[in-house]
Protein backbone atom coordinates (compact mmCIF):
# COMPACT_ATOMS: atom_id res chain seq x y z
CA UNK A 1 0.00 0.00 0.00
CA UNK A 2 1.29 3.37 -1.29
CA UNK A 3 2.46 5.47 2.08
CA UNK A 4 -0.15 8.52 1.63
CA UNK A 5 -2.80 5.82 1.62
CA UNK A 6 -2.14 3.84 4.31
CA UNK A 7 -1.35 7.59 6.36
CA UNK A 8 -5.17 8.39 4.95
CA UNK A 9 -6.42 4.68 6.12
CA UNK A 10 -4.63 5.34 9.81
CA UNK A 11 -6.28 8.88 9.99
CA UNK A 12 -9.54 7.29 9.35
CA UNK A 13 -9.29 4.59 11.71
CA UNK A 14 -7.93 7.23 14.73
CA UNK A 15 -11.49 9.56 13.67
CA UNK A 16 -13.25 6.82 13.91
CA UNK A 17 -12.03 5.34 17.18
CA UNK A 18 -12.32 8.91 18.77
CA UNK A 19 -16.12 8.81 18.88
CA UNK A 20 -15.46 5.50 20.92
CA UNK A 21 -13.02 6.90 23.63
CA UNK A 22 -14.59 6.96 27.31
CA UNK A 23 -15.79 9.79 28.46
CA UNK A 24 -14.00 10.94 31.53
CA UNK A 25 -15.91 11.36 34.46
CA UNK A 26 -16.95 14.52 35.87
CA UNK A 27 -14.95 15.37 38.81
CA UNK A 28 -16.24 14.87 42.19
CA UNK A 29 -15.90 17.90 45.19
CA UNK A 30 -14.29 16.74 48.01
CA UNK A 31 -16.98 17.03 50.08
CA UNK A 32 -18.74 14.68 47.55
CA UNK A 33 -16.19 12.60 48.14
CA UNK A 34 -16.25 12.58 51.72
CA UNK A 35 -20.32 11.92 51.04
CA UNK A 36 -19.17 8.86 49.07
CA UNK A 37 -17.41 7.69 52.23
CA UNK A 38 -19.96 8.36 54.70
CA UNK A 39 -22.49 6.36 53.12
CA UNK A 40 -20.14 3.68 52.85
CA UNK A 41 -20.46 3.77 56.88
CA UNK A 42 -17.64 5.76 57.30
CA UNK A 43 -18.35 7.60 60.28
CA UNK A 44 -15.46 9.40 60.50
CA UNK A 45 -16.23 11.17 56.62
CA UNK A 46 -19.18 12.85 57.53
CA UNK A 47 -17.45 14.14 61.09
CA UNK A 48 -15.51 15.83 58.26
CA UNK A 49 -18.00 16.86 56.17
CA UNK A 50 -19.81 18.55 59.49
CA UNK A 51 -15.82 20.24 60.01
CA UNK A 52 -16.08 21.02 56.35
CA UNK A 53 -19.47 23.01 55.84
CA UNK A 54 -20.78 24.42 59.14
CA UNK A 55 -19.44 27.24 58.62
CA UNK A 56 -21.46 28.20 55.39
CA UNK A 57 -24.33 26.64 57.23
CA UNK A 58 -24.33 28.38 60.92
CA UNK A 59 -23.46 31.51 58.63
CA UNK A 60 -26.78 30.88 56.61
CA UNK A 61 -28.77 30.11 59.65
CA UNK A 62 -27.95 33.37 61.46
CA UNK A 63 -28.68 35.33 58.22
CA UNK A 64 -32.40 33.50 57.88
CA UNK A 65 -33.27 33.29 61.74
CA UNK A 66 -31.23 36.38 62.88
CA UNK A 67 -29.54 35.07 66.08
CA UNK A 68 -27.00 32.76 67.24
CA UNK A 69 -28.87 30.56 69.26
CA UNK A 70 -31.66 29.99 66.57
CA UNK A 71 -28.61 29.26 64.29
CA UNK A 72 -26.82 26.82 66.07
CA UNK A 73 -30.62 25.02 66.60
CA UNK A 74 -30.91 25.50 62.77
CA UNK A 75 -27.34 23.88 62.15
CA UNK A 76 -28.01 20.65 64.31
CA UNK A 77 -30.83 20.02 62.23
CA UNK A 78 -29.68 20.41 59.52
CA UNK A 79 -26.72 18.07 59.98
CA UNK A 80 -29.32 15.54 61.75
CA UNK A 81 -31.25 15.57 58.68
CA UNK A 82 -27.66 15.32 56.42
CA UNK A 83 -27.56 11.79 58.32
CA UNK A 84 -30.72 10.54 58.30
CA UNK A 85 -31.20 11.27 54.38
CA UNK A 86 -27.55 10.83 53.35
CA UNK A 87 -28.48 7.39 51.30
CA UNK A 88 -30.65 10.10 49.30
CA UNK A 89 -28.16 11.67 47.68
CA UNK A 90 -25.89 11.37 44.52
CA UNK A 91 -22.29 11.54 44.86
CA UNK A 92 -21.61 12.79 41.64
CA UNK A 93 -23.73 16.13 42.56
CA UNK A 94 -22.20 18.86 44.48
CA UNK A 95 -23.06 18.39 48.16
CA UNK A 96 -22.91 21.94 49.02
CA UNK A 97 -25.48 22.58 47.40
CA UNK A 98 -27.34 19.69 48.59
CA UNK A 99 -26.56 20.79 52.52
CA UNK A 100 -27.44 24.63 51.87
CA UNK A 101 -30.94 23.36 50.58
CA UNK A 102 -31.61 21.30 53.73
CA UNK A 103 -30.61 24.46 55.69
CA UNK A 104 -32.84 26.87 54.22
CA UNK A 105 -35.76 24.40 54.29
CA UNK A 106 -34.91 23.82 58.00
CA UNK A 107 -34.61 27.64 58.40
CA UNK A 108 -37.81 27.84 57.27
CA UNK A 109 -39.80 25.12 59.23
CA UNK A 110 -37.76 27.01 62.73
CA UNK A 111 -39.48 30.18 61.01
CA UNK A 112 -42.62 29.40 61.07
CA UNK A 113 -42.59 27.39 64.32
CA UNK A 114 -41.59 30.44 66.19
CA UNK A 115 -44.54 32.27 64.39
CA UNK A 116 -43.05 35.96 65.89
CA UNK A 117 -40.35 35.98 63.01
CA UNK A 118 -36.89 36.53 63.71
CA UNK A 119 -35.95 38.70 66.70
CA UNK A 120 -33.35 41.79 66.26
CA UNK A 121 -29.64 40.48 67.35
CA UNK A 122 -28.30 41.08 70.43
CA UNK A 123 -25.37 41.71 69.28
CA UNK A 124 -23.78 41.58 65.32
CA UNK A 125 -22.95 38.46 63.43
CA UNK A 126 -19.30 40.48 63.12
CA UNK A 127 -19.05 41.66 66.66
CA UNK A 128 -19.10 37.82 67.39
CA UNK A 129 -17.00 37.06 64.51
CA UNK A 130 -14.47 39.63 65.40
CA UNK A 131 -14.39 37.68 68.86
CA UNK A 132 -13.60 33.98 67.41
CA UNK A 133 -17.01 32.55 68.61
CA UNK A 134 -18.24 32.19 65.14
CA UNK A 135 -16.73 30.53 61.64
CA UNK A 136 -15.93 33.55 59.24
CA UNK A 137 -18.62 33.59 56.50
CA UNK A 138 -17.59 31.68 53.19
CA UNK A 139 -17.64 34.33 50.75
CA UNK A 140 -17.91 38.16 50.64
CA UNK A 141 -20.36 40.82 50.60
CA UNK A 142 -21.61 41.93 47.68
CA UNK A 143 -22.03 45.72 47.10
CA UNK A 144 -25.58 45.90 48.51
CA UNK A 145 -24.60 43.88 51.83
CA UNK A 146 -21.28 45.75 52.77
CA UNK A 147 -23.87 47.90 54.63
CA UNK A 148 -23.74 44.71 56.99
CA UNK A 149 -20.20 46.15 57.80
CA UNK A 150 -20.92 49.48 58.67
CA UNK A 151 -22.71 51.37 62.02
CA UNK A 152 -26.20 49.98 60.55
CA UNK A 153 -25.95 46.55 60.95
CA UNK A 154 -28.21 45.73 62.96
CA UNK A 155 -30.81 48.30 61.03
CA UNK A 156 -30.08 46.01 58.45
CA UNK A 157 -30.69 42.85 59.61
CA UNK A 158 -33.59 43.75 60.75
CA UNK A 159 -35.09 44.42 58.04
CA UNK A 160 -33.61 41.46 56.31
CA UNK A 161 -35.74 39.69 58.89
CA UNK A 162 -39.13 41.34 58.00
CA UNK A 163 -38.66 40.14 53.97
CA UNK A 164 -40.84 37.45 52.61
CA UNK A 165 -39.07 33.77 53.16
CA UNK A 166 -38.44 33.07 49.53
CA UNK A 167 -37.01 36.61 48.96
CA UNK A 168 -34.65 37.04 52.00
CA UNK A 169 -33.45 33.10 51.08
CA UNK A 170 -32.50 34.44 48.04
CA UNK A 171 -31.17 37.64 49.16
CA UNK A 172 -28.68 35.63 51.74
CA UNK A 173 -27.42 33.14 49.23
CA UNK A 174 -26.63 35.50 46.23
CA UNK A 175 -25.66 38.88 48.32
CA UNK A 176 -24.45 37.53 51.58
CA UNK A 177 -22.95 34.18 50.74
CA UNK A 178 -21.50 35.27 47.46
CA UNK A 179 -23.32 32.72 45.29
CA UNK A 180 -24.04 32.99 41.91
CA UNK A 181 -27.65 33.31 40.69
CA UNK A 182 -27.51 29.55 39.09
CA UNK A 183 -26.33 28.55 42.44
CA UNK A 184 -28.47 29.91 44.59
CA UNK A 185 -31.33 28.65 42.09
CA UNK A 186 -30.04 25.12 42.50
CA UNK A 187 -30.32 25.03 46.33
CA UNK A 188 -33.82 26.84 46.72
CA UNK A 189 -35.01 24.60 43.27
CA UNK A 190 -35.91 27.48 41.76
CA UNK A 191 -34.32 29.42 38.66
CA UNK A 192 -31.52 31.85 38.01
CA UNK A 193 -34.49 34.12 36.47
CA UNK A 194 -36.65 34.08 39.32
CA UNK A 195 -33.79 34.48 41.94
CA UNK A 196 -32.45 37.40 40.42
CA UNK A 197 -35.85 38.94 39.95
CA UNK A 198 -36.43 38.13 44.16
CA UNK A 199 -32.93 39.37 45.00
CA UNK A 200 -33.81 43.02 42.78
CA UNK A 201 -36.99 43.57 44.79
CA UNK A 202 -35.48 42.69 48.51
CA UNK A 203 -33.02 45.06 47.46
CA UNK A 204 -35.36 48.14 46.89
CA UNK A 205 -37.51 47.00 49.65
CA UNK A 206 -34.36 47.02 52.56
CA UNK A 207 -33.28 50.27 50.77
CA UNK A 208 -36.37 51.54 51.24
CA UNK A 209 -36.97 49.94 54.79
CA UNK A 210 -33.36 51.75 55.72
CA UNK A 211 -34.22 55.21 54.40
CA UNK A 212 -37.42 55.01 56.37
CA UNK A 213 -35.76 53.87 59.64
CA UNK A 214 -32.70 56.35 59.17
CA UNK A 215 -35.11 59.37 58.46
CA UNK A 216 -37.23 58.84 61.50
CA UNK A 217 -34.01 58.89 63.53
CA UNK A 218 -33.33 62.38 62.74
Amino acid sequence: MPPLAAAGLALGRWHSNRGTEPRRAPAVSPCSALAARAQAGDDEAFDDLMRETEPRVLAIGWRLLGTRDLARDAAQETFLRAYRYLARFRPDRDFEAWICRITVNVCRDLHRRSRSGAPSLPVSWETEREAGRVPEPSAAASSEAALLETERTRLVLDAIAQLPPREKAALVLRDIEGMTSERAAQILGSTAGTIRSQVATARVKLRRALEAKLGARR
